[in-house]
């Protein structure tokens, strides 16, 4: 083999290995390209997954609800004799003592009876039998299965009455409201006792504080009457209703449960500091009903509500 072409087969060597190199370099660019872009688009896709809830100042409430029986300052008014009643105020009308309410007309009279109020308050057509079973009524000395009876009701409609029979009742709305209310023993944190207090809520309205005055355990509830501080005009009609009882309160910083981490102390959440997740360890006060009451982090912080999608360091877009 002559120079020259030795010298033409060593370039023809050189340029084949220089191919052969630069197709692995650019495999290499691209095994690295594509796994650098799997990568970031891998950490985007968990960013995109990774919930964040600001923590706020709050309060956490133990509530039950519970079956109970107003108590109100009623008196009744009954029919003197057989006869028709015909009405001159209105039903809820306000009325003065000594105002004439109606008159009462005997079986076979013509004159009507004149029937007034003999104390002031609010009219009530509508006496359901509970007047006289709630009449002064206590644990002690009263029916403690009060919730299985059912009175008897008078008034049809039709203001015709038997001699006795209950024709309206005048409901001193200047007097506070009392309850009889029943516990499930099993949906109590701890036992009510006489002097203890709770808010009461009926249909999303705050009534009000109520002081237990009363109190009666049996296997497997409690009666207690509840006594407030005032009348609730919205209840004037009602007798038997459900309300809500908070029986615990606890203030703090609320997250959600599932933010929470256990961990050796105890319990710990994962926090964005500016752009990093850190674990911060914290306290529990109260959990109850998906949320959680906390010591160990502030109103405002950022709390990461999944945290099987985090680890610490980790930075966050």
């Amino acid at each position: 083999m002559s120079t020259r072409q030795q010298r033409i087969q060593n370039r023809l060597r050189k340029q084949m290995m220089m191919r052969i190199f630069m197709k692995g370099c650019l495999a290499v660019a691209i095994l690295v390209g594509t796994g650098a872009f799997m990568l970031l688009l891998y950490h985007q896709i968990l960013a995109w997954l990774v919930d964040v809830e600001v923590a706020q100042y709050s309060e956490l409430q133990d509530v039950i609800t519970v079956p109970a029986i107003i108590i109100k300052q009623e008196t009744v008014v009954n029919a003197p004799s057989r006869g028709r009643f015909e009405n001159q105020v209105m039903e809820g009308e306000r009325v003065r003592s000594g105002s004439v309410v109606g008159l009462f007309y005997p079986e076979g009279q013509i004159k009507p009876v004149t029937i007034s109020v003999p104390r002031g308050g609010v009219i009530s057509f509508k006496p359901d039998g509970w007047e006289q079973v709630l009449s002064d009524f206590s644990l002690e000395g009263g029916d403690r299965n009060i919730f299985d009876y059912n009175p008897r009701q008078f008034n049809d409609g039709s203001f015709q009455y038997e001699r006795g029979e209950p024709i309206f009742k005048v409901i001193d709305n200047l007097v506070p409201l009392r309850m009889v209310v029943k516990f499930d023993n099993a949906a109590m944190s701890k036992p009510l006792e006489i002097g203890d207090t709770m808010k009461l809520i009926y249909r999303d309205e705050v009534l009000g504080d109520a002081r237990c005055e009363s109190v009666w355990s049996g296997q497997d509830h409690l009666t207690a009457i509840l006594s407030l501080d005032s009348f609730n005009e919205d209840l004037l009609a009602q007798r038997k209703i459900d309300v809500d009882c908070v029986t615990a309160a606890y203030q703090g910083v609320v997250i959600p449960e599932k933010a929470l981490v256990k961990n050796r102390e105890g319990y710990a959440v994962y926090r964005l500091n500016e752009s990093k997740v850190e674990l911060c360890s914290l306290t529990v006060v109260k959990i109850h009903q998906g949320q959680a009451v906390v010591e160990g982090i502030q109103p405002g912080d950022s709390i990461v509500t999944t945290p099987h999608l985090v680890s610490e360091g980790m930075t966050y877009r």
